[in-house]
């Protein structure tokens, strides 16, 4: 592959901060319980699969001094190891 990236599933909402916590939430329980979450939007359903060796980023962004941006992203690739972990307290 060229290294290229290839959206497959993209999506943008507002959703209140419970909702965005309940959603958390059924996607860890699904992954804890199943290892894998499907996403659904309208008649597309799209698995998500993390196999193999998995990497948590967290990153935490001000931007302009009024934006607050929060990432949660999980990575897989065969091979691929993570640094130090970061528990939620």
């Amino acid at each position: 592959m060229s290294g290229r990236e290839e959206v497959i599933f993209s999506s943008e909402e507002p959703r209140s901060v419970e909702e965005i916590g309940d959603f958390l939430i059924q996607i860890g329980n699904k992954l804890k319980e199943q290892g894998f979450f499907n996403l659904t939007q309208g008649d597309r359903q799209i698995e998500v699969r993390p196999v193999g060796a998995t990497k948590l980023e967290l990153k935490y962004e001000i931007e302009g001094g009024t934006k607050h941006e929060f990432e949660v992203e999980i990575e897989w690739k065969p091979g691929a190891g993570g640094a130090g972990k970061v528990d939620i307290t």
